[in-house]
């Protein structure tokens, strides 16, 4: 049964949807229908068997890739991955993790699993809050990195700052390709888009949650069959649905994050000779892309 080559594990909301969707449409690339199986995380116990069901459509090509994003901070997946994909290679995408927790934040605000009227100021400062500590989790990026490196072996990592997924889209999906034993030079002259599940702001949260409930139960068996169709599908919702960009990362929110996450910042760079000087409360107030 055709098994993964590669894994794109995380992280949230850092722009491994434009990734996949590059990677998705490479010759030498087969990527797992949905994008996101979860299997690593809350769906395990449904086995191996069912993970190879979405790869079905594979036709030989040399690498087989798939795209969760909670693989990242699931504490059991580096073993789960290992007991049958020893030789898989590990893809990271790391954003800086103040951005990320706002655009977390306003996914879940888009996807009624926040109110509308939630304030991201008030969130994150709230540490009662349940989905506050797991939005701020995910960003710990050095404690699931270093979960894995007890497991895999440092050559099986490819990590790319979401920066540079941004700015040198066709660099970084060349890297890549190199990675996981694609050929680069087969992506011609054609362009690539860094951008794809851009998170808006609901127009109204009784519309929006309506959309959701009417279409949520049919989009995974129309993801699986026909994804180009559920893809255009998703477009018209979310056009009828969400309305301007979210309200902008301020300074002091900023500020207040990266107290959290300096040290880890600093691991991260020392451990896998990084340079992540762009991150941090120097940047400007910024309006998220992704």
């Amino acid at each position: 049964m055709p098994l993964p080559t590669f894994l794109l594990c995380g992280a949230q909301k850092a722009g491994t949807t434009a990734l996949y969707e590059a990677l998705r449409t490479h010759p030498d690339v087969c990527m797992s229908r949905p994008k996101e199986t979860e299997f690593f995380n809350w769906r395990y116990r449904r086995g191996w068997e069912w993970f190879a069901t979405h790869f079905d459509h594979h036709d030989g090509e040399a690498a087989i890739g798939e795209a969760s994003t909670r693989t990242m901070p699931t504490p059991e997946a580096p073993e789960r991955i290992a007991e049958r994909l020893s030789e898989v290679k590990l893809i990271f995408v790391l954003r800086d993790p103040a951005e990320r927790a706002h655009s977390a934040f306003w996914y879940y605000v888009e996807q009624g699993i926040l109110c509308q009227g939630a304030d991201f100021s008030a969130f994150i400062r709230n540490e009662g809050h349940p989905l506050r500590q797991e939005i701020m989790l995910y960003g710990d990026y050095y404690q699931h990195l270093d979960r894995f490196l007890q497991v895999f072996d440092h050559s099986q990592f490819l990590l790319i700052r979401h920066r540079d997924l941004l700015e040198e889209m066709r660099t970084e999906l060349k890297r890549t390709l190199r990675f996981v034993g694609g050929d680069p030079a087969d992506l011609g002259s054609k362009s690539v888009s860094t951008r794809s599940n851009t998170t808006r702001y609901p127009r109204s949260q009784l519309l929006h949650g309506l959309a959701r409930r009417v279409w949520k139960p049919m989009d995974r068996l129309v993801s699986h069959w026909a994804p180009g169709v559920a893809k255009k599908i998703r477009h018209v919702g979310k056009q009828w649905s969400l309305g301007a960009d979210r309200p902008s990362l301020t300074s002091a929110d900023r500020s207040y994050l990266w107290r959290r996450y300096e040290s880890m910042t600093h691991e991260l760079e020392r451990r896998f000779d990084l340079d992540l000087r762009h991150w941090g409360p120097q940047q400007e107030t910024v309006r998220s892309r992704a």
